[in-house]
Protein backbone atom coordinates (compact mmCIF):
# COMPACT_ATOMS: atom_id res chain seq x y z
CA UNK A 1 0.00 0.00 0.00
CA UNK A 2 1.08 3.32 -0.27
CA UNK A 3 2.70 3.53 2.87
CA UNK A 4 5.51 5.36 1.84
CA UNK A 5 8.53 1.75 0.53
CA UNK A 6 5.52 -1.86 1.69
CA UNK A 7 3.30 1.67 1.53
CA UNK A 8 6.76 1.11 -0.47
CA UNK A 9 7.55 -1.66 1.16
CA UNK A 10 5.81 1.36 3.21
CA UNK A 11 9.60 -0.36 4.80
CA UNK A 12 5.03 -2.26 3.04
CA UNK A 13 8.03 0.26 3.75
CA UNK A 14 6.36 2.85 1.86
CA UNK A 15 5.43 5.40 4.01
CA UNK A 16 8.89 7.66 2.88
CA UNK A 17 6.99 10.54 1.39
CA UNK A 18 7.13 13.51 3.80
CA UNK A 19 6.01 16.76 2.90
CA UNK A 20 5.89 20.09 5.23
CA UNK A 21 2.47 20.94 4.38
CA UNK A 22 1.23 17.84 4.88
CA UNK A 23 2.75 17.79 8.08
CA UNK A 24 1.07 20.65 9.21
CA UNK A 25 -2.27 19.31 8.24
CA UNK A 26 -2.04 16.34 9.88
CA UNK A 27 -0.98 18.47 12.70
CA UNK A 28 -3.78 20.65 12.42
CA UNK A 29 -6.11 17.24 12.14
CA UNK A 30 -4.56 16.11 15.66
CA UNK A 31 -5.34 19.05 17.32
CA UNK A 32 -8.74 19.22 15.85
CA UNK A 33 -9.07 15.61 17.30
CA UNK A 34 -7.61 16.21 20.27
CA UNK A 35 -10.31 18.98 20.78
CA UNK A 36 -12.72 16.94 19.86
CA UNK A 37 -12.19 14.24 22.67
CA UNK A 38 -11.36 12.22 19.18
CA UNK A 39 -9.50 9.57 21.39
CA UNK A 40 -12.58 7.33 21.00
CA UNK A 41 -12.24 7.46 24.96
CA UNK A 42 -16.28 7.92 25.88
CA UNK A 43 -19.20 5.87 24.11
CA UNK A 44 -20.02 9.14 22.14
CA UNK A 45 -17.93 11.34 19.96
CA UNK A 46 -15.29 10.11 16.87
CA UNK A 47 -12.58 7.51 17.51
CA UNK A 48 -9.06 8.77 16.63
CA UNK A 49 -6.70 6.54 14.56
CA UNK A 50 -3.51 7.27 15.46
CA UNK A 51 -1.06 6.65 12.28
CA UNK A 52 1.27 7.34 10.13
CA UNK A 53 0.50 10.68 7.87
CA UNK A 54 3.94 11.70 6.15
CA UNK A 55 2.22 13.11 2.84
CA UNK A 56 -1.16 13.94 1.56
CA UNK A 57 -1.33 10.52 -0.20
CA UNK A 58 -1.14 9.04 3.44
CA UNK A 59 -3.58 10.77 4.27
CA UNK A 60 -6.16 10.52 1.39
CA UNK A 61 -5.46 6.84 2.38
CA UNK A 62 -6.55 6.48 5.54
CA UNK A 63 -9.58 9.51 4.39
CA UNK A 64 -10.39 6.86 1.53
CA UNK A 65 -11.17 4.01 4.53
CA UNK A 66 -13.46 5.83 7.00
CA UNK A 67 -15.37 7.21 3.86
CA UNK A 68 -15.95 3.58 2.34
CA UNK A 69 -16.34 2.38 6.12
CA UNK A 70 -19.04 4.84 6.30
CA UNK A 71 -20.78 3.05 3.50
CA UNK A 72 -20.94 -0.23 5.71
CA UNK A 73 -21.70 1.38 8.92
CA UNK A 74 -23.21 4.94 8.74
CA UNK A 75 -21.96 5.60 12.06
CA UNK A 76 -18.88 5.13 12.00
CA UNK A 77 -17.23 8.45 13.06
CA UNK A 78 -13.24 8.46 12.69
CA UNK A 79 -10.75 11.21 13.04
CA UNK A 80 -7.00 11.27 11.81
CA UNK A 81 -3.48 12.10 13.45
CA UNK A 82 -0.12 11.10 13.31
CA UNK A 83 3.21 11.82 12.58
CA UNK A 84 5.89 10.37 9.08
CA UNK A 85 6.36 7.42 8.60
CA UNK A 86 9.70 6.92 10.28
CA UNK A 87 8.84 8.82 13.12
CA UNK A 88 5.34 6.82 14.28
CA UNK A 89 7.26 3.60 15.47
CA UNK A 90 8.62 5.96 18.30
CA UNK A 91 6.16 8.60 18.79
CA UNK A 92 3.10 6.35 18.81
CA UNK A 93 4.61 5.42 22.69
CA UNK A 94 4.85 8.89 23.99
CA UNK A 95 1.44 9.63 22.06
CA UNK A 96 -0.75 6.80 24.10
CA UNK A 97 1.12 7.82 27.85
CA UNK A 98 -0.44 11.13 26.87
CA UNK A 99 -3.39 13.02 27.60
CA UNK A 100 -6.86 11.90 25.85
CA UNK A 101 -4.88 9.28 23.94
CA UNK A 102 -6.34 7.57 20.39
CA UNK A 103 -7.94 4.55 20.66
CA UNK A 104 -6.92 3.23 17.26
CA UNK A 105 -3.92 2.43 16.10
CA UNK A 106 -1.91 0.76 12.63
CA UNK A 107 0.52 -1.62 12.76
CA UNK A 108 2.64 -3.73 10.25
CA UNK A 109 2.03 -7.50 10.62
CA UNK A 110 6.39 -7.35 10.82
CA UNK A 111 6.67 -4.77 13.64
CA UNK A 112 3.94 -6.15 15.74
CA UNK A 113 5.80 -7.74 18.01
CA UNK A 114 7.28 -4.24 18.49
CA UNK A 115 4.11 -2.80 19.58
CA UNK A 116 2.62 -5.32 21.08
CA UNK A 117 3.02 -3.96 24.50
CA UNK A 118 0.16 -1.05 23.09
CA UNK A 119 -1.92 -3.46 21.65
CA UNK A 120 -5.04 -4.77 22.51
CA UNK A 121 -5.60 -8.49 22.20
CA UNK A 122 -8.60 -8.62 19.78
CA UNK A 123 -9.66 -12.36 20.48
CA UNK A 124 -12.65 -11.72 22.79
CA UNK A 125 -13.80 -9.24 20.47
CA UNK A 126 -13.48 -10.99 17.33
CA UNK A 127 -16.03 -13.54 19.29
CA UNK A 128 -18.18 -10.84 20.33
CA UNK A 129 -18.60 -9.54 17.21
CA UNK A 130 -18.86 -12.96 15.19
CA UNK A 131 -16.14 -11.87 13.02
CA UNK A 132 -14.72 -14.58 10.70
CA UNK A 133 -11.04 -14.16 10.22
CA UNK A 134 -10.71 -17.39 8.19
CA UNK A 135 -11.93 -14.95 5.05
CA UNK A 136 -8.54 -12.84 5.94
CA UNK A 137 -4.84 -13.99 4.49
CA UNK A 138 -3.68 -16.56 6.86
CA UNK A 139 -0.33 -15.39 6.14
CA UNK A 140 -1.09 -12.23 7.27
CA UNK A 141 -3.14 -13.43 10.50
CA UNK A 142 -0.04 -15.03 11.41
CA UNK A 143 2.02 -11.85 11.25
CA UNK A 144 -0.48 -9.98 13.58
CA UNK A 145 -0.54 -12.36 16.18
CA UNK A 146 1.59 -12.16 19.27
CA UNK A 147 1.76 -14.71 22.45
CA UNK A 148 -0.91 -16.45 20.82
CA UNK A 149 -4.01 -13.41 20.66
CA UNK A 150 -4.29 -11.62 17.22
CA UNK A 151 -3.42 -7.93 17.82
CA UNK A 152 -4.63 -5.88 14.40
CA UNK A 153 -6.83 -6.85 11.78
CA UNK A 154 -5.17 -6.61 8.46
CA UNK A 155 -6.22 -4.60 5.77
CA UNK A 156 -3.43 -5.63 2.62
CA UNK A 157 -1.27 -8.68 2.17
CA UNK A 158 1.29 -7.84 -0.06
CA UNK A 159 3.79 -11.08 -1.33
CA UNK A 160 6.86 -9.76 -2.40
CA UNK A 161 7.67 -10.30 -6.37
CA UNK A 162 10.49 -9.77 -8.79
CA UNK A 163 9.47 -7.03 -11.79
CA UNK A 164 11.22 -7.81 -15.24
CA UNK A 165 11.36 -5.72 -18.05
CA UNK A 166 10.09 -8.31 -20.77
CA UNK A 167 11.44 -6.05 -23.66
CA UNK A 168 14.79 -6.64 -22.50
CA UNK A 169 13.60 -10.99 -22.04
CA UNK A 170 12.05 -10.89 -25.31
CA UNK A 171 15.45 -8.50 -27.40
CA UNK A 172 17.33 -10.98 -25.58
CA UNK A 173 15.50 -14.12 -27.07
CA UNK A 174 14.61 -15.18 -23.32
CA UNK A 175 11.47 -16.83 -22.40
CA UNK A 176 8.99 -14.75 -19.84
CA UNK A 177 8.69 -15.86 -16.79
CA UNK A 178 5.45 -16.71 -14.95
CA UNK A 179 3.84 -18.02 -11.90
CA UNK A 180 6.86 -20.45 -11.44
CA UNK A 181 10.88 -19.44 -11.51
CA UNK A 182 13.94 -21.66 -10.41
CA UNK A 183 17.13 -20.42 -9.39
CA UNK A 184 19.10 -21.76 -12.29
CA UNK A 185 17.14 -20.22 -14.38
CA UNK A 186 16.86 -17.13 -13.00
CA UNK A 187 20.64 -17.10 -13.25
CA UNK A 188 20.64 -17.96 -16.72
CA UNK A 189 18.15 -15.32 -17.86
CA UNK A 190 20.14 -12.85 -15.85
CA UNK A 191 23.43 -13.48 -17.07
CA UNK A 192 23.21 -13.01 -20.39
CA UNK A 193 21.20 -9.64 -19.67
CA UNK A 194 24.10 -8.87 -18.09
CA UNK A 195 26.73 -6.57 -20.51
CA UNK A 196 29.74 -5.18 -18.55
CA UNK A 197 28.65 -2.12 -16.61
CA UNK A 198 24.80 -3.25 -17.33
CA UNK A 199 23.72 -5.31 -14.58
CA UNK A 200 20.41 -7.50 -14.77
CA UNK A 201 19.28 -7.30 -10.58
CA UNK A 202 19.25 -4.10 -8.99
CA UNK A 203 19.65 -4.61 -5.54
CA UNK A 204 18.05 -2.21 -2.46
CA UNK A 205 19.32 -2.11 0.91
CA UNK A 206 18.39 -3.52 3.98
CA UNK A 207 17.24 -7.05 5.18
CA UNK A 208 13.60 -6.82 3.47
CA UNK A 209 14.29 -8.40 0.11
CA UNK A 210 16.70 -10.90 1.37
CA UNK A 211 14.51 -11.83 3.86
CA UNK A 212 12.14 -12.62 1.24
CA UNK A 213 15.00 -14.39 -0.77
CA UNK A 214 15.59 -16.48 2.02
CA UNK A 215 12.00 -17.35 2.75
CA UNK A 216 11.43 -18.53 -0.59
CA UNK A 217 13.39 -21.22 0.01
CA UNK A 218 11.91 -21.80 3.06
CA UNK A 219 14.37 -20.36 5.70
CA UNK A 220 13.33 -18.38 8.46
CA UNK A 221 15.05 -15.71 10.65
CA UNK A 222 13.42 -15.71 13.78
CA UNK A 223 12.37 -19.08 15.50
CA UNK A 224 10.05 -19.43 18.49
CA UNK A 225 9.79 -15.69 18.99
CA UNK A 226 13.45 -15.32 18.81
CA UNK A 227 15.78 -13.75 16.79
CA UNK A 228 17.69 -17.08 15.05
CA UNK A 229 20.08 -14.97 12.11
CA UNK A 230 22.51 -17.50 12.45
CA UNK A 231 20.71 -20.94 11.43
CA UNK A 232 22.71 -22.75 8.56
CA UNK A 233 19.54 -22.70 6.36
CA UNK A 234 18.96 -18.98 6.47
CA UNK A 235 23.39 -18.20 6.36
CA UNK A 236 23.10 -20.57 2.99
CA UNK A 237 20.24 -18.72 1.24
CA UNK A 238 21.92 -15.15 2.69
CA UNK A 239 25.31 -15.79 0.85
CA UNK A 240 23.57 -16.99 -2.41
CA UNK A 241 21.75 -13.34 -2.38
CA UNK A 242 25.16 -11.69 -1.66
CA UNK A 243 26.85 -13.99 -4.48
CA UNK A 244 24.61 -12.19 -6.69
CA UNK A 245 26.74 -9.66 -6.61
CA UNK A 246 30.09 -11.18 -5.09
CA UNK A 247 29.76 -13.88 -7.05
CA UNK A 248 27.99 -14.48 -9.92
CA UNK A 249 28.22 -10.21 -11.31
CA UNK A 250 24.70 -10.21 -12.23
CA UNK A 251 24.31 -7.26 -9.79
CA UNK A 252 26.15 -4.04 -8.72
CA UNK A 253 26.59 -3.88 -4.36
CA UNK A 254 23.84 -1.10 -2.71
CA UNK A 255 25.79 1.67 -1.13
CA UNK A 256 25.52 2.04 2.56
CA UNK A 257 23.50 5.36 1.89
CA UNK A 258 21.22 4.17 -0.69
CA UNK A 259 17.81 4.67 -0.46
CA UNK A 260 14.86 2.16 -1.72
CA UNK A 261 14.76 4.98 -5.03
CA UNK A 262 18.51 4.11 -6.22
CA UNK A 263 17.26 0.15 -7.18
CA UNK A 264 13.64 1.89 -7.61
CA UNK A 265 15.44 4.11 -10.28
CA UNK A 266 18.12 2.07 -11.85
CA UNK A 267 14.96 -0.78 -12.93
CA UNK A 268 12.23 2.17 -14.47
CA UNK A 269 15.22 3.70 -15.86
CA UNK A 270 16.30 0.38 -18.23
CA UNK A 271 19.46 0.59 -16.55
CA UNK A 272 18.94 -2.72 -14.48
CA UNK A 273 16.50 -5.42 -16.16
CA UNK A 274 14.97 -7.07 -12.87
CA UNK A 275 14.34 -5.49 -9.10
CA UNK A 276 12.47 -7.53 -6.18
CA UNK A 277 10.13 -5.55 -4.57
CA UNK A 278 6.23 -5.00 -3.49
CA UNK A 279 3.03 -5.38 -5.33
CA UNK A 280 2.21 -2.05 -4.39
CA UNK A 281 5.08 -0.66 -6.80
CA UNK A 282 3.22 -1.69 -9.52
CA UNK A 283 1.27 1.43 -10.71
CA UNK A 284 4.46 3.67 -10.00
CA UNK A 285 6.21 1.35 -11.98
CA UNK A 286 3.85 1.35 -14.74
CA UNK A 287 3.93 4.84 -15.24
CA UNK A 288 7.47 5.28 -14.94
CA UNK A 289 9.11 2.77 -17.14
CA UNK A 290 9.13 3.13 -21.05
CA UNK A 291 8.98 -0.92 -21.52
CA UNK A 292 6.61 -3.58 -21.13
CA UNK A 293 6.63 -4.63 -17.17
CA UNK A 294 6.88 -7.92 -16.04
CA UNK A 295 6.11 -9.44 -13.12
CA UNK A 296 6.97 -12.82 -11.82
CA UNK A 297 8.17 -14.98 -8.12
CA UNK A 298 10.67 -14.25 -6.12
CA UNK A 299 12.76 -17.35 -7.84
CA UNK A 300 13.18 -20.27 -5.72
CA UNK A 301 15.11 -23.72 -6.31
CA UNK A 302 12.43 -25.67 -6.53
CA UNK A 303 10.82 -22.69 -9.31
CA UNK A 304 7.43 -22.84 -7.22
CA UNK A 305 5.92 -19.33 -5.22
CA UNK A 306 6.58 -19.38 -1.65
CA UNK A 307 6.03 -15.80 -1.28
CA UNK A 308 6.77 -13.97 2.17
CA UNK A 309 4.08 -11.39 2.84
CA UNK A 310 4.26 -7.84 4.26
CA UNK A 311 1.18 -5.93 5.31
CA UNK A 312 -0.93 -3.76 7.82
CA UNK A 313 -3.94 -3.68 9.48
CA UNK A 314 -5.75 -1.74 12.27
CA UNK A 315 -5.72 -2.54 15.95
CA UNK A 316 -6.81 -1.08 19.46
CA UNK A 317 -4.77 0.83 22.12
CA UNK A 318 -4.90 -1.17 25.52
CA UNK A 319 -5.45 2.06 27.12
CA UNK A 320 -9.01 2.57 25.01
CA UNK A 321 -12.22 3.11 27.12
CA UNK A 322 -14.45 1.82 24.30
CA UNK A 323 -12.72 -0.90 22.36
CA UNK A 324 -16.08 -1.90 21.55
CA UNK A 325 -16.87 0.55 18.88
CA UNK A 326 -12.83 0.81 18.30
CA UNK A 327 -13.70 -2.36 17.03
CA UNK A 328 -16.82 -1.76 15.33
CA UNK A 329 -14.95 0.73 13.11
CA UNK A 330 -12.31 -1.80 12.34
CA UNK A 331 -14.84 -3.83 11.47
CA UNK A 332 -15.98 -1.29 8.76
CA UNK A 333 -13.01 -0.51 6.88
CA UNK A 334 -11.91 -3.94 6.73
CA UNK A 335 -15.01 -5.57 4.80
CA UNK A 336 -14.17 -6.75 1.98
CA UNK A 337 -16.07 -3.79 -0.36
CA UNK A 338 -13.87 -1.02 1.24
CA UNK A 339 -10.40 -3.41 0.22
CA UNK A 340 -12.06 -3.61 -3.12
CA UNK A 341 -11.94 -0.50 -3.26
CA UNK A 342 -8.78 0.30 -2.04
CA UNK A 343 -7.26 -2.29 -4.29
CA UNK A 344 -8.95 -0.51 -7.49
CA UNK A 345 -7.49 3.28 -6.21
CA UNK A 346 -4.83 2.65 -4.08
CA UNK A 347 -2.90 -1.01 -5.88
CA UNK A 348 -3.15 -2.50 -2.56
CA UNK A 349 -3.06 -6.45 -2.35
CA UNK A 350 -6.20 -6.87 0.42
CA UNK A 351 -5.80 -9.41 2.92
CA UNK A 352 -9.16 -10.46 2.67
CA UNK A 353 -8.93 -13.08 0.40
CA UNK A 354 -12.39 -12.39 -1.35
CA UNK A 355 -11.28 -8.78 -2.19
CA UNK A 356 -7.93 -9.97 -3.65
CA UNK A 357 -9.30 -9.90 -7.31
CA UNK A 358 -10.00 -6.70 -7.41
CA UNK A 359 -6.21 -5.75 -7.18
CA UNK A 360 -6.12 -7.72 -10.77
CA UNK A 361 -7.80 -4.28 -12.15
CA UNK A 362 -5.24 -2.40 -14.46
CA UNK A 363 -2.52 -5.35 -14.39
CA UNK A 364 -1.07 -7.82 -16.55
CA UNK A 365 -2.57 -11.19 -16.27
CA UNK A 366 0.50 -12.70 -15.77
CA UNK A 367 0.98 -10.31 -12.58
CA UNK A 368 -2.23 -11.16 -11.19
CA UNK A 369 -1.46 -15.14 -11.44
CA UNK A 370 2.37 -14.44 -10.30
CA UNK A 371 0.74 -12.62 -6.72
CA UNK A 372 -1.99 -15.48 -6.25
CA UNK A 373 0.73 -17.90 -6.33
CA UNK A 374 2.64 -16.22 -4.20
CA UNK A 375 -0.36 -16.02 -1.67
CA UNK A 376 -0.85 -19.48 -1.80
CA UNK A 377 2.26 -20.36 -0.14
CA UNK A 378 2.99 -17.66 2.09
CA UNK A 379 5.08 -16.62 4.70
CA UNK A 380 4.55 -13.67 6.63
CA UNK A 381 7.65 -11.83 7.82
CA UNK A 382 7.94 -12.57 11.31
CA UNK A 383 9.84 -10.20 13.59
CA UNK A 384 11.02 -9.36 16.88
CA UNK A 385 11.01 -6.71 19.32
CA UNK A 386 14.53 -5.65 17.98
CA UNK A 387 14.13 -5.82 14.20
CA UNK A 388 14.99 -2.50 13.57
CA UNK A 389 18.22 -2.96 14.77
CA UNK A 390 18.30 -5.86 12.57
CA UNK A 391 17.82 -3.78 9.83
CA UNK A 392 20.09 -1.00 10.66
CA UNK A 393 22.87 -3.32 11.05
CA UNK A 394 22.05 -5.28 7.59
CA UNK A 395 22.55 -1.85 5.79
CA UNK A 396 25.38 -1.09 7.54
CA UNK A 397 27.45 -4.77 7.05
CA UNK A 398 25.73 -5.95 4.30
CA UNK A 399 27.26 -4.20 2.08
CA UNK A 400 30.70 -5.69 3.02
CA UNK A 401 28.47 -9.47 1.86
CA UNK A 402 27.85 -8.14 -1.75
CA UNK A 403 31.00 -7.19 -2.23
CA UNK A 404 32.31 -10.06 -1.34
CA UNK A 405 34.64 -8.68 1.30
CA UNK A 406 32.59 -10.81 4.35
CA UNK A 407 30.35 -14.00 4.01
CA UNK A 408 26.89 -14.11 4.98
CA UNK A 409 28.05 -16.17 8.50
CA UNK A 410 30.58 -13.05 9.01
CA UNK A 411 27.34 -10.92 8.54
CA UNK A 412 24.66 -12.91 10.38
CA UNK A 413 27.04 -13.32 13.36
CA UNK A 414 27.98 -9.86 14.12
CA UNK A 415 24.22 -8.59 14.02
CA UNK A 416 23.43 -11.87 16.00
CA UNK A 417 25.53 -10.86 18.79
CA UNK A 418 25.26 -6.91 18.54
CA UNK A 419 21.27 -7.29 18.57
CA UNK A 420 21.76 -9.62 22.27
CA UNK A 421 24.05 -7.26 23.80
Amino acid sequence: MEEAQQVTLRDKRGATRIGTAILLAGALTALAGCASGGGGTSAAGPIALYTWVGSQSDHDQWQDFITLGKKVDPKLDVTIEGPSFADYWTKVKTRLSGPNPPCLLTTQAARAQELSGLLLPLNDLIKKNKLDTSGFDKSMLKGMTVDGTIRAIPYDAEPIVLYYNADAFTKAGLTLPGATYTRDQFLSDAKKLTRGDHKALAIEGGFFFPNAWAIADGAQAVKGGKLNLTNSKLVDQVQSYFDLSAKEGIAKPPANADGSDVGQAAFTSGNADMLIEGPWMYGSFASAAKFKLGVTIVPSTSGDAHGMTAGSGFGIAKNCKNPDAAFKAIVAMTDTSVLKAQAAKRGIVPARVDAQDAWAVGKTPEAYAAVKALLGNATAQLTTPTWNQVETLFTQYGVEGYRGDKTAKDVLTTIQNSVEQ
